[in-house]
């Protein structure tokens, strides 16, 4: 074998073991990719106020600390008396006791830049359980829950 032979060989290996690094390279740092932080579950039920559906409005699930939860909020939309934190632009929750604090009022007006809100912060607790991914609470807000000032 003449020594140019052996030169583009060695070279070709050499090659060869580079792209064996890179990939393996790729390979480890996609091992650890997946949903990263706590498991959050799927929170979904009917708002009303009063009894009626709540046209507009939004829902935050916080850890309830006083009982030792901790962790992220999730958070979801009300549109026309229901709420899913499936929906884009929304997070689950963690499981374990929570409170929901839940605003909400007309539906949008375009005439009107800052609509009355009906109730603000209204507080109720829930407890997500592990049983299932998707959890249905639905809520009544009362007539007496704290309005804006």
């Amino acid at each position: 074998m003449s020594r140019a032979t052996k030169i583009h060989e060695g070279l070709w290996q050499y090659s060869r073991l580079r792209w064996i690094a890179a990939l393996l390279v790729i390979v480890v740092s996609f091992s650890g990719c997946g949903p990263r932080g706590p498991q959050r579950f799927q929170l979904e039920g009917k708002v009303t106020f009063d009894g009626k559906p709540v046209p507009c409005g939004t829902i935050r699930f916080e850890p309830d600390s006083t009982k030792g939860n901790t962790g992220p909020v999730g958070y979801a939309a009300i549109i026309d008396g229901h709420y899913t934190t499936a929906m884009e632009g929304s997070k689950g929750s963690l499981k374990g006791p929570i409170v929901a604090f839940l605003t909400g009022g007309p539906a949008p007006d375009p005439k009107v830049e800052f609509p009355k809100m009906w109730f603000i912060d209204y507080r109720t607790t829930l407890t997500v359980e592990q049983k299932s991914v998707v959890k249905t609470f639905d809520i009544d807000v009362p007539k007496e829950a704290p309005k804006p000032k």
